[in-house]
């Protein structure tokens, strides 16, 4: 799963905030331990990525092309394993560093909704566990930052981009949060807080219900389209990523439909998600009962 799908799951899991929040039933504790499990995994496999020396990415045709000095055949494919090796260290840190930035978005609003369910039940079931996710996020995107800063000239182009990513994922976390202003405070996840002040004043609960569905329409349409850029095709992860995104959906409210996202990676979250529950409960239909 590519961590751009999280972002629409964590757009999904906010406009069903009040469904979640204030569900009567506990949260499912296998969802929440999974979640920062793969989590927690996610963050080590990201730390390792940005402890590796980046070296230079040459031009690849470049090693394959003949010189007027012939190498014999041990030397070239040095060259050629060389040439490859460093692409490959390239690629995982530019991409390692998108799905950093990406999927900070989920991190920050899945705290937010579970602090908030937390704070409604009376309890601490839900939001440790997030809560520890979110300050591992915010250590793992310091070491990004201090990177950007310290890139080659040879990378200028990837840090702006990244440096556009990150401007874009700040501003729809903001929004998202906005979303939730009503029912968790949101200066310990947000960017901006005077941001999301303003953003909160087009999903006020007194609006209209039409307005107020509209707004929403509106936002999950354009959160879809604002990471539509172009990004690494491959996500580093995305055995982890489907996973965190797994134990989120075990937790949401089954009222909502995630066929209105738009991605057919995240339908099939929703399908193994009913897949396993109507396993669950052939199960229990098909074991004899216990004799006294």
């Amino acid at each position: 799963m590519h961590a751009r799908q999280l972002v629409q799951l964590a757009g999904w899991a906010a406009a069903h905030a009040q469904e979640l929040i204030q569900c009567d039933s506990a949260l499912p504790e296998s969802a929440l331990q999974q979640y920062w499990a793969a989590s927690r995994c996610r963050i080590q496999r990201w730390i390792e990525v940005l402890r590796q020396p980046l070296a230079p990415v040459v031009d690849a045709s470049r090693s394959f092309a003949a010189t007027d000095t012939p190498t014999n055949d041990i030397e070239q494919s040095a060259n050629v394993w060389g040439t490859w090796k460093a692409i490959r260290i390239h690629w995982r840190l530019i991409a390692s560093l998108e799905e950093i930035l990406l999927s900070e978005l989920l991190s920050r609003v899945w705290a937010a909704l579970l602090t908030a369910y937390d704070q409604h039940h009376g309890s601490q079931q839900a939001s440790p566990p997030a809560q520890s996710i979110f300050q591992g996020h915010l250590e793992v995107r310091s070491r990004l930052l201090n990177l950007l800063l310290q890139l080659d000239e040879h990378l200028v182009p990837e840090a702006v981009c990244l440096n556009q990513l990150r401007s874009q994922v700040e501003r729809w976390t903001d929004l998202l949060l906005a979303t939730l202003a009503d029912l968790v405070p949101p200066t310990p996840f947000a960017f901006d807080t005077c941001r999301v002040q303003d953003f909160a004043a087009d999903f006020s609960p007194q609006a209209c219900p039409a307005t107020h569905q509209q707004a929403w329409n509106l936002t999950l349409l354009g959160l879809r389209k604002a990471f539509e850029t172009p990004l690494q095709p491959i996500s580093p992860n995305p055995d982890l990523n489907q996973a965190i995104a797994q134990a989120v959906l075990d937790c949401l409210p089954p009222e909502g439909s995630l066929w209105t996202l738009g991605e057919e990676s995240v339908w099939y979250l929703q399908m193994d998600h009913y897949t396993r529950k109507l396993e669950d409960l052939l199960k229990k239909l098909l074991t004899p009962p216990e004799e006294e």
